[in-house]
């Protein structure tokens, strides 16, 4: 799933799916083996991503923070 929006310029459109890229990969780490749509939890990401940057937030060290935000990310020991 890539961030398509015409509305950004497409260095902006690159910075927003790597960014989705790096969330994505943190996060299903965190699922294997878990019984979850996993299309659902990246489109949930991507949104909490589209948000952010529509807000004005173009750093992604802070769009990744914020789409992780009250994630239930497991951590594995």
């Amino acid at each position: 799933m890539r961030i398509i929006d015409t509305s950004y310029d497409p260095a902006t459109r690159a910075m927003l799916n790597h960014v989705l890229d790096e969330v994505w990969s943190e996060v299903e780490a965190t699922l294997v083996g878990e019984p979850i749509d996993t299309l659902a939890v990246r489109v949930h990401l991507a949104l909490r991503i589209i948000r952010s940057a529509n807000d004005g937030t173009r750093d992604p060290g802070r769009l990744k923070s914020i789409a992780l935000r009250k994630f239930p990310i497991k951590r594995r020991a």
